[in-house]
């Protein structure tokens, strides 16, 4: 009850919206330095793109459907699709049978696509090294922003059905 009541004063105080909005203009400059800076350093790659990045990057572990991927993407299924079209035509995926949908199939890396994860992992040290050369940061400093990011995430998406 104390914690609503601070959350409602926090949120009615010009001084915290003027932060936070700061805040979020930060993250939102930042998603458009991250997307510049890697498609610098994947500019001269035939096969990856940043959108095939991104969705490589999050089936290289666990095969997913398209909608499962544009929802942890935080994307529309139709963009995922695209970029999943053109990773098809590329080689570097290939569809298997879902057994929990007969109509979505689960995207997975080919053996093709699975030879240029070792080239994602060097796009990713590239980005994190352009983000971070210069400054003190430490692993806390990463851990406890990422903490706060996807709570701030996880929360929108719980409060978001609430809108009109």
């Amino acid at each position: 009850m104390i914690q609503d009541i601070k959350k409602q004063k926090l949120s009615e105080s010009i001084e915290f919206l003027a932060d936070f909005q700061l805040l979020f203009g930060n993250i939102i400059r930042i998603n458009g330095a991250f997307l510049e800076v890697a498609e610098k350093i994947c500019s001269d790659d035939e096969l990856i793109t940043v959108p095939i990045w991104r969705v490589m990057a999050v089936i290289r572990l666990s095969p997913m459907t398209v909608s499962e991927v544009a929802k942890y993407l935080g994307l529309k299924r139709q963009s995922v699709q695209s970029t999943v079209n053109q990773m098809k035509r590329r080689g570097l995926i290939i569809f298997r049978k879902n057994p929990n949908h007969k109509t979505s199939p689960l995207v997975i890396l080919s053996k093709k696509g699975n030879e240029k994860v070792d080239d994602i992992f060097k796009y990713q040290k590239q980005l994190t090294e352009v983000f971070i050369k210069g400054i003190e940061i430490t692993m806390n400093d990463v851990v406890s922003s990422r903490e706060f990011l996807r709570a701030l995430r996880e929360n929108s998406e719980r409060n978001i059905s609430k809108l009109n």
